[in-house]
């Protein structure tokens, strides 16, 4: 905003009629005191022309589209979310294609299309999550900066994404059975309701457990045409525990903020103290439900569950155990007890850092999982024919 000529007031009050010098500052009073109403009023740096009246303001033009803060929205440069909801999928994928004996291209086929939806899904759900949550958001100092709470993107916009994200996903989806199909479409429940359990209750992480894990029963579908709830109720049971207990590491980053905000999270409920006996149980819980899941679609070890195979020779056991059982699942079990009992024991719940570590560790519980997995499926599909060729010609002597 410019100031008044110092000078042709002063001309005023030189001039031989003190009349003239009284009006003149007078004049340019007046002039300061539009000034002043107009700024009172706006938060816009209005500027005066010569004769006091506010000119025109310079204008706005609209900022220049950009993908970075949509790509911010989608967490694209955090992938260990979605990492996290794809491996519930390659267990039931994996585990499901052993127990209806499919090829290996179904198999591979099947996990690409997990793999790219389980990438859309996620930053769908992240989405979501930010609308419901951008003014718990702005509040918290690790969230604030996110594009919605932020301010780069308005709601309509969010949504309009949301609308993009949701086709995405839908077109990966129409390629599975019609069984999928609704089975998927019912994973939006969980989806939307997981926001706002962290408003009513303190226990958010049984939404997001519940809503992530969806997986372990669609991918059993998709390679089956159908779930075989023996085995995929309790794997279900398994991998929403397993995300109750890492979304626990998880919710320590935040427990400070959300005490602040009235946001609930299993952090609060637990504690510092209690937290990591909590660890343990969950730990525990979804361990041997996924062990029990997996000798419901095949024994782990058949010998053990068939009193009618206590003829067999040493070598027969191996090749029946190595053919038709899970002996590399059960060696990544105890790998993977091995790793959780490390996290739990070494996660410091008082710096978030080291609790987001923690918890982005999980992508590799999931990935010795998958390994063990796996490696029984393409054992069997690969040499259980020579197996059993070789076990035949052994018995023949003796018959």
């Amino acid at each position: 905003m410019t100031t008044f000529s110092i000078s042709r007031c002063a001309r005023g009050l030189r001039a031989p009629n003190t009349v003239n010098g009284t009006r003149a500052i007078r004049r340019y009073t007046d002039r300061i005191e539009i000034r002043h109403d107009i700024s009172r009023f706006s938060t816009t740096p209005y500027m005066l022309n010569k004769v006091g009246i506010p000119a025109t303001p310079p204008p706005q033009h609209p900022k220049p589209f950009s993908l970075r803060p949509y790509m911010e929205l989608a967490r694209v440069d955090r992938p260990i979310g979605s990492w996290l909801l794809f491996m519930p999928c390659t267990w039931s994928i994996t585990l499901a294609s052993q127990f209806a004996g499919a090829p290996i291209s179904t198999w591979l086929t099947n996990l690409a299309l997990f793999g790219a939806g389980s990438f859309i899904m996620r930053s769908a759900g992240c989405t979501i999550n930010d609308m419901w949550d951008a003014k718990i958001d702005a509040q918290v100092e690790r969230t604030k900066t996110r594009p919605i709470a932020s301010g780069e993107v308005s709601y309509p916009q969010a949504t309009v994404f949301l609308g993009l994200q949701l086709a995405a996903g839908l077109a990966i989806l129409v390629n599975l059975n019609t069984y999928s199909i609704v089975l998927g479409c019912a994973a939006l429940i969980p989806v939307t309701i997981y926001p706002l359990m962290k408003r009513y209750t303190n226990w958010p992480q049984i939404g997001m457990g519940l809503s992530f894990t969806w997986g372990s029963m669609l991918g059993w579908s998709a390679i089956a045409g159908s779930c075989y709830w023996p085995a995929v109720l309790p794997l279900y049971a398994s991998t929403t525990v397993w995300g109750i207990a890492y979304d626990t590491i998880y919710a320590h980053q935040d427990k400070i903020d959300d005490a602040r905000t009235h946001v609930g999270s299993t952090a609060q409920v637990f504690g510092d103290h209690y937290t990591k006996p909590a660890l343990v149980v969950f730990s525990a819980v979804w361990m041997a439900l996924l062990a029990y899941a997996v000798h419901n679609a095949s024994p782990l070890f058949p010998w053990l569950s068939d009193a009618e195979l206590g003829e067999l020779t040493w070598d027969q056991y191996i090749d029946l155990t190595l053919a038709t059982g899970h002996p590399f699942f059960c060696m990544a079990w105890l790998a993977t007890a091995a790793h959780v009992a490390w996290q739990i024991r070494t996660v410091n719940l008082n710096n978030p850092r080291d609790c987001f570590k923690k918890f982005a560790s999980n992508r590799t519980v999931g990935l010795i999982i998958f390994t063990g997995l796996a490696a029984d499926y393409l054992y069997e599909q690969k040499y259980a024919p020579y197996k059993h060729q070789r076990s035949a010609s052994r018995a023949a002597p003796h018959a």
